[in-house]
Order: structure tokens, then C-alpha cells, then sequence
């Protein structure tokens, strides 16, 4: 009743050749070395390319190609590994622990009042906001009487859509623009304890042609120079719109959310969401002489990204030591 499909040996051979030829390609792109725009986009989306090469790696051990399907697999997921997701967890302290959380809401989610309600009530120390449109300032009123702001009383409009709430005092604040009002990062210190902590906020063009991915790099090289030139603790937040695995990922990957639990915090499709077709674009960096103590990724309604929230402690001992090393 039903005609079993089968393939003689000439069409083996053939989609043999296809699937082969399919995966090497894509095991290629995956980890091309070039730094062009094209290249680099291409190297973002590792994740889907050692996918599409997993597949085809399966279709070659159903051909009886084994030996070579099982070399590809192993291949592929070697590569995987980094994407896997990992479990965080919380590391004993005796100092106070920081409390951070950041999202890109989306200037279009209509549940942004409800969200902000939900944080209001929420357990953090700073709270980052990304895409945060100027017509919903007035949402922010709620805040005014328990935490410091930056974004609620700038003058012209909230400055690349960054909003910052802060329980701990917010001691300065500065825009630092790198072309007039179209590119650049904030640059914000608080109190928390005895120490002075820098945190830079950005939130760079997404990639998508060659001039915004240029921006996008020239904005993380300034970042990049920026925290190397700051003397005490600092961090950098936001959606960096970069991957880990970018040769424009300038930092340590210890050093980072992604390095203490891999995530993806991209999602682009509201229904169907999981692993292999998300990215891991919102990060956070800090010095040598800050500690993480365990990462949460978390779901947001109405955008697609989705929320970091991390705790972070000051390395006293790190910390006196660089001081004594800048006194002499």
C-alpha cells in the first residue's frame, strides 16, 4: 500500500557528496577568521551554522557514510559546547553583594507600566533600561522617591534610550557622545559601601549593513579603552549587540556574564522560542577587582530579549592592592 522510498547507489553517492560538501561549508563559515562585515555576521550566527552542519553530519551516518558523519558530529558539537546552557550559582561572600538587572524592554511593549510596577516590588540595587521610549518618562514618576535616576530629568530626551534606576547613591553621571547625539555610552559612578563603582552603559546599532556594524565597533572600542583607563572597579552593561565568540568582543570571557553562565538572551520570534536560534547579545564586564556571584536569565514579556539579573561583590583585597600600586 505504501511505496517504500529507497536510493540506488549513483544517488547515495550523490547526496553523500551534498551533505558533505553542505556541512564543511557551514563548519566554515562558522569560524571564518575574516574581519569583514559580512564575515562577522556570519561568525554571530555560529550557533545556527553548526546546526545546519549537525544535520547534515546526520543525514551522512544515515547514508552509511559513519566514519565521516560521526567525525563532522563531533566536530559541531565541540563547537556547541559554549552554547550549552549552564547552571548558575551563588558563591559564598562575607561582603555585601550588589544587586544588578537589565533589559532591553523593546520602545514598543505595551507592558511597559506593568513591568514596572512588577520592579518597583522587586529585590535589586540598579536596575538598567534599555529602549526605553522618551512618551513613557512619566511611567517613571513611581521611582522618584526611593531611588536615584538618570534618563527621568535629562533635558534632551532620555539619551540613546538608556534609563538608569538606582537604590545606591548615584554619586555622577555623563553622556559621552561619539558622533554628536547619534553614537555614544553613559558613563555613571555610585556609592556602594566604601567604594566609588564606573559603570558604562551602551547600547550599540545592531549590525545590519556595513555602517552601523562600524558604528557598533567603533562604540566598543571606546567602551573598551574607557574601562582600561578607569582606575577603580567598573562594569559595563546593556545589549552590546556582539556575540562572545566576535573577534570585536574585546574582553575576557571569564570576566563576564556569559563566561559565568552561557545564555542566550536574544530571542527573535515571540512563539517557537529556543536555544538554536537565539543569541547571547546582552551582556555584562567587569574588572579584576569585581566578583560575580551567579547569573539569572529570565523571561520579558512583550520583548525579545530577555532580562539579566547578577550579583556582584568588590574584591577588597584586589582592590588594595592596585591602590598601592597606583600610590607608588
Amino acid at each position: 500500500m505504501f511505496r517504500v522510498f529507497t536510493l540506488n547507489n549513483s544517488q547515495i553517492i550523490f547526496f553523500r557528496i551534498i551533505f558533505l560538501l553542505a556541512a564543511l561549508f557551514f563548519i566554515a563559515l562558522a569560524f571564518n577568521p575574516l574581519n569583514y562585515f559580512y564575515a562577522d555576521v556570519l561568525v554571530s550566527l555560529r550557533i545556527q551554522l553548526l546546526a545546519a552542519a549537525l544535520i547534515c553530519a546526520l543525514f551522512l551516518i544515515t547514508l552509511r557514510l559513519c566514519k565521516v558523519g560521526v567525525g563532522l558530529l563531533f566536530i559541531c558539537m565541540l563547537g556547541l559546547i559554549p552554547m550549552f546552557p549552564s547552571l548558575s550559582y551563588q558563591t559564598s561572600s562575607n561582603e555585601r553583594l550588589l544587586t544588578f538587572k537589565q533589559i532591553n524592554l523593546n520602545y514598543n511593549n505595551e507592558y511597559i507600566d506593568a513591568h514596572l510596577s512588577t520592579l518597583l516590588q522587586q529585590k535589586w540595587d540598579v536596575l538598567i533600561l534599555q529602549e526605553f521610549s522618551d512618551n513613557n518618562r512619566d511611567l517613571l514618576s513611581r521611582f522618584l522617591s526611593t531611588t536615584d535616576m538618570f534618563g527621568y530629568e535629562e533635558i534632551e530626551g532620555i539619551p540613546y534610550g538608556i534609563v538608569v534606576l538606582s537604590r545606591i547613591p548615584m554619586v555622577y553621571k555623563q553622556q559621552i557622545k561619539l558622533d554628536a547625539d547619534k553614537l555614544g555610552y553613559i558613563k555613571l559612578k555610585f556609592l556602594f559601601v566604601d567604594h566609588i563603582i564606573t559603570v558604562f552603559v551602551a547600547h550599540p546599532p545592531s549590525p545590519r549593513s556595513k555602517q552601523l556594524w562600524q558604528n557598533r565597533n567603533t562604540l566598543l572600542a571606546a567602551l573598551n579603552e574607557a574601562a582600561q583607563n578607569e582606575e577603580g572597579p567598573w562594569i559595563i552593561a546593556g545589549d552590546l549587540n556582539v556575540v562572545p565568540w566576535s573577534q570585536y568582543f574585546d574582553w575576557d570571557n571569564d570576566r563576564s556574564c556569559f563566561g559565568e553562565r552561557s545564555y542566550v538572551s536574544f530571542m527573535p520570534f515571540e512563539r517557537g522560542r529556543f536555544r538554536l536560534i537565539g543569541l547571547p547579545i546582552d551582556h555584562c564586564i567587569i574588572s579584576e577587582q569585581i566578583s560575580l556571584h551567579g547569573v539569572v536569565v529570565s523571561e520579558f514579556k512583550g520583548s525579545d530579549h530577555r532580562m539579566l539579573s547578577y550579583d556582584l561583590s568588590i574584591n577588597n583585597t584586589n582592590f588594595i592592592k592596585n591602590m598601592i600600586i597606583l600610590a607608588y
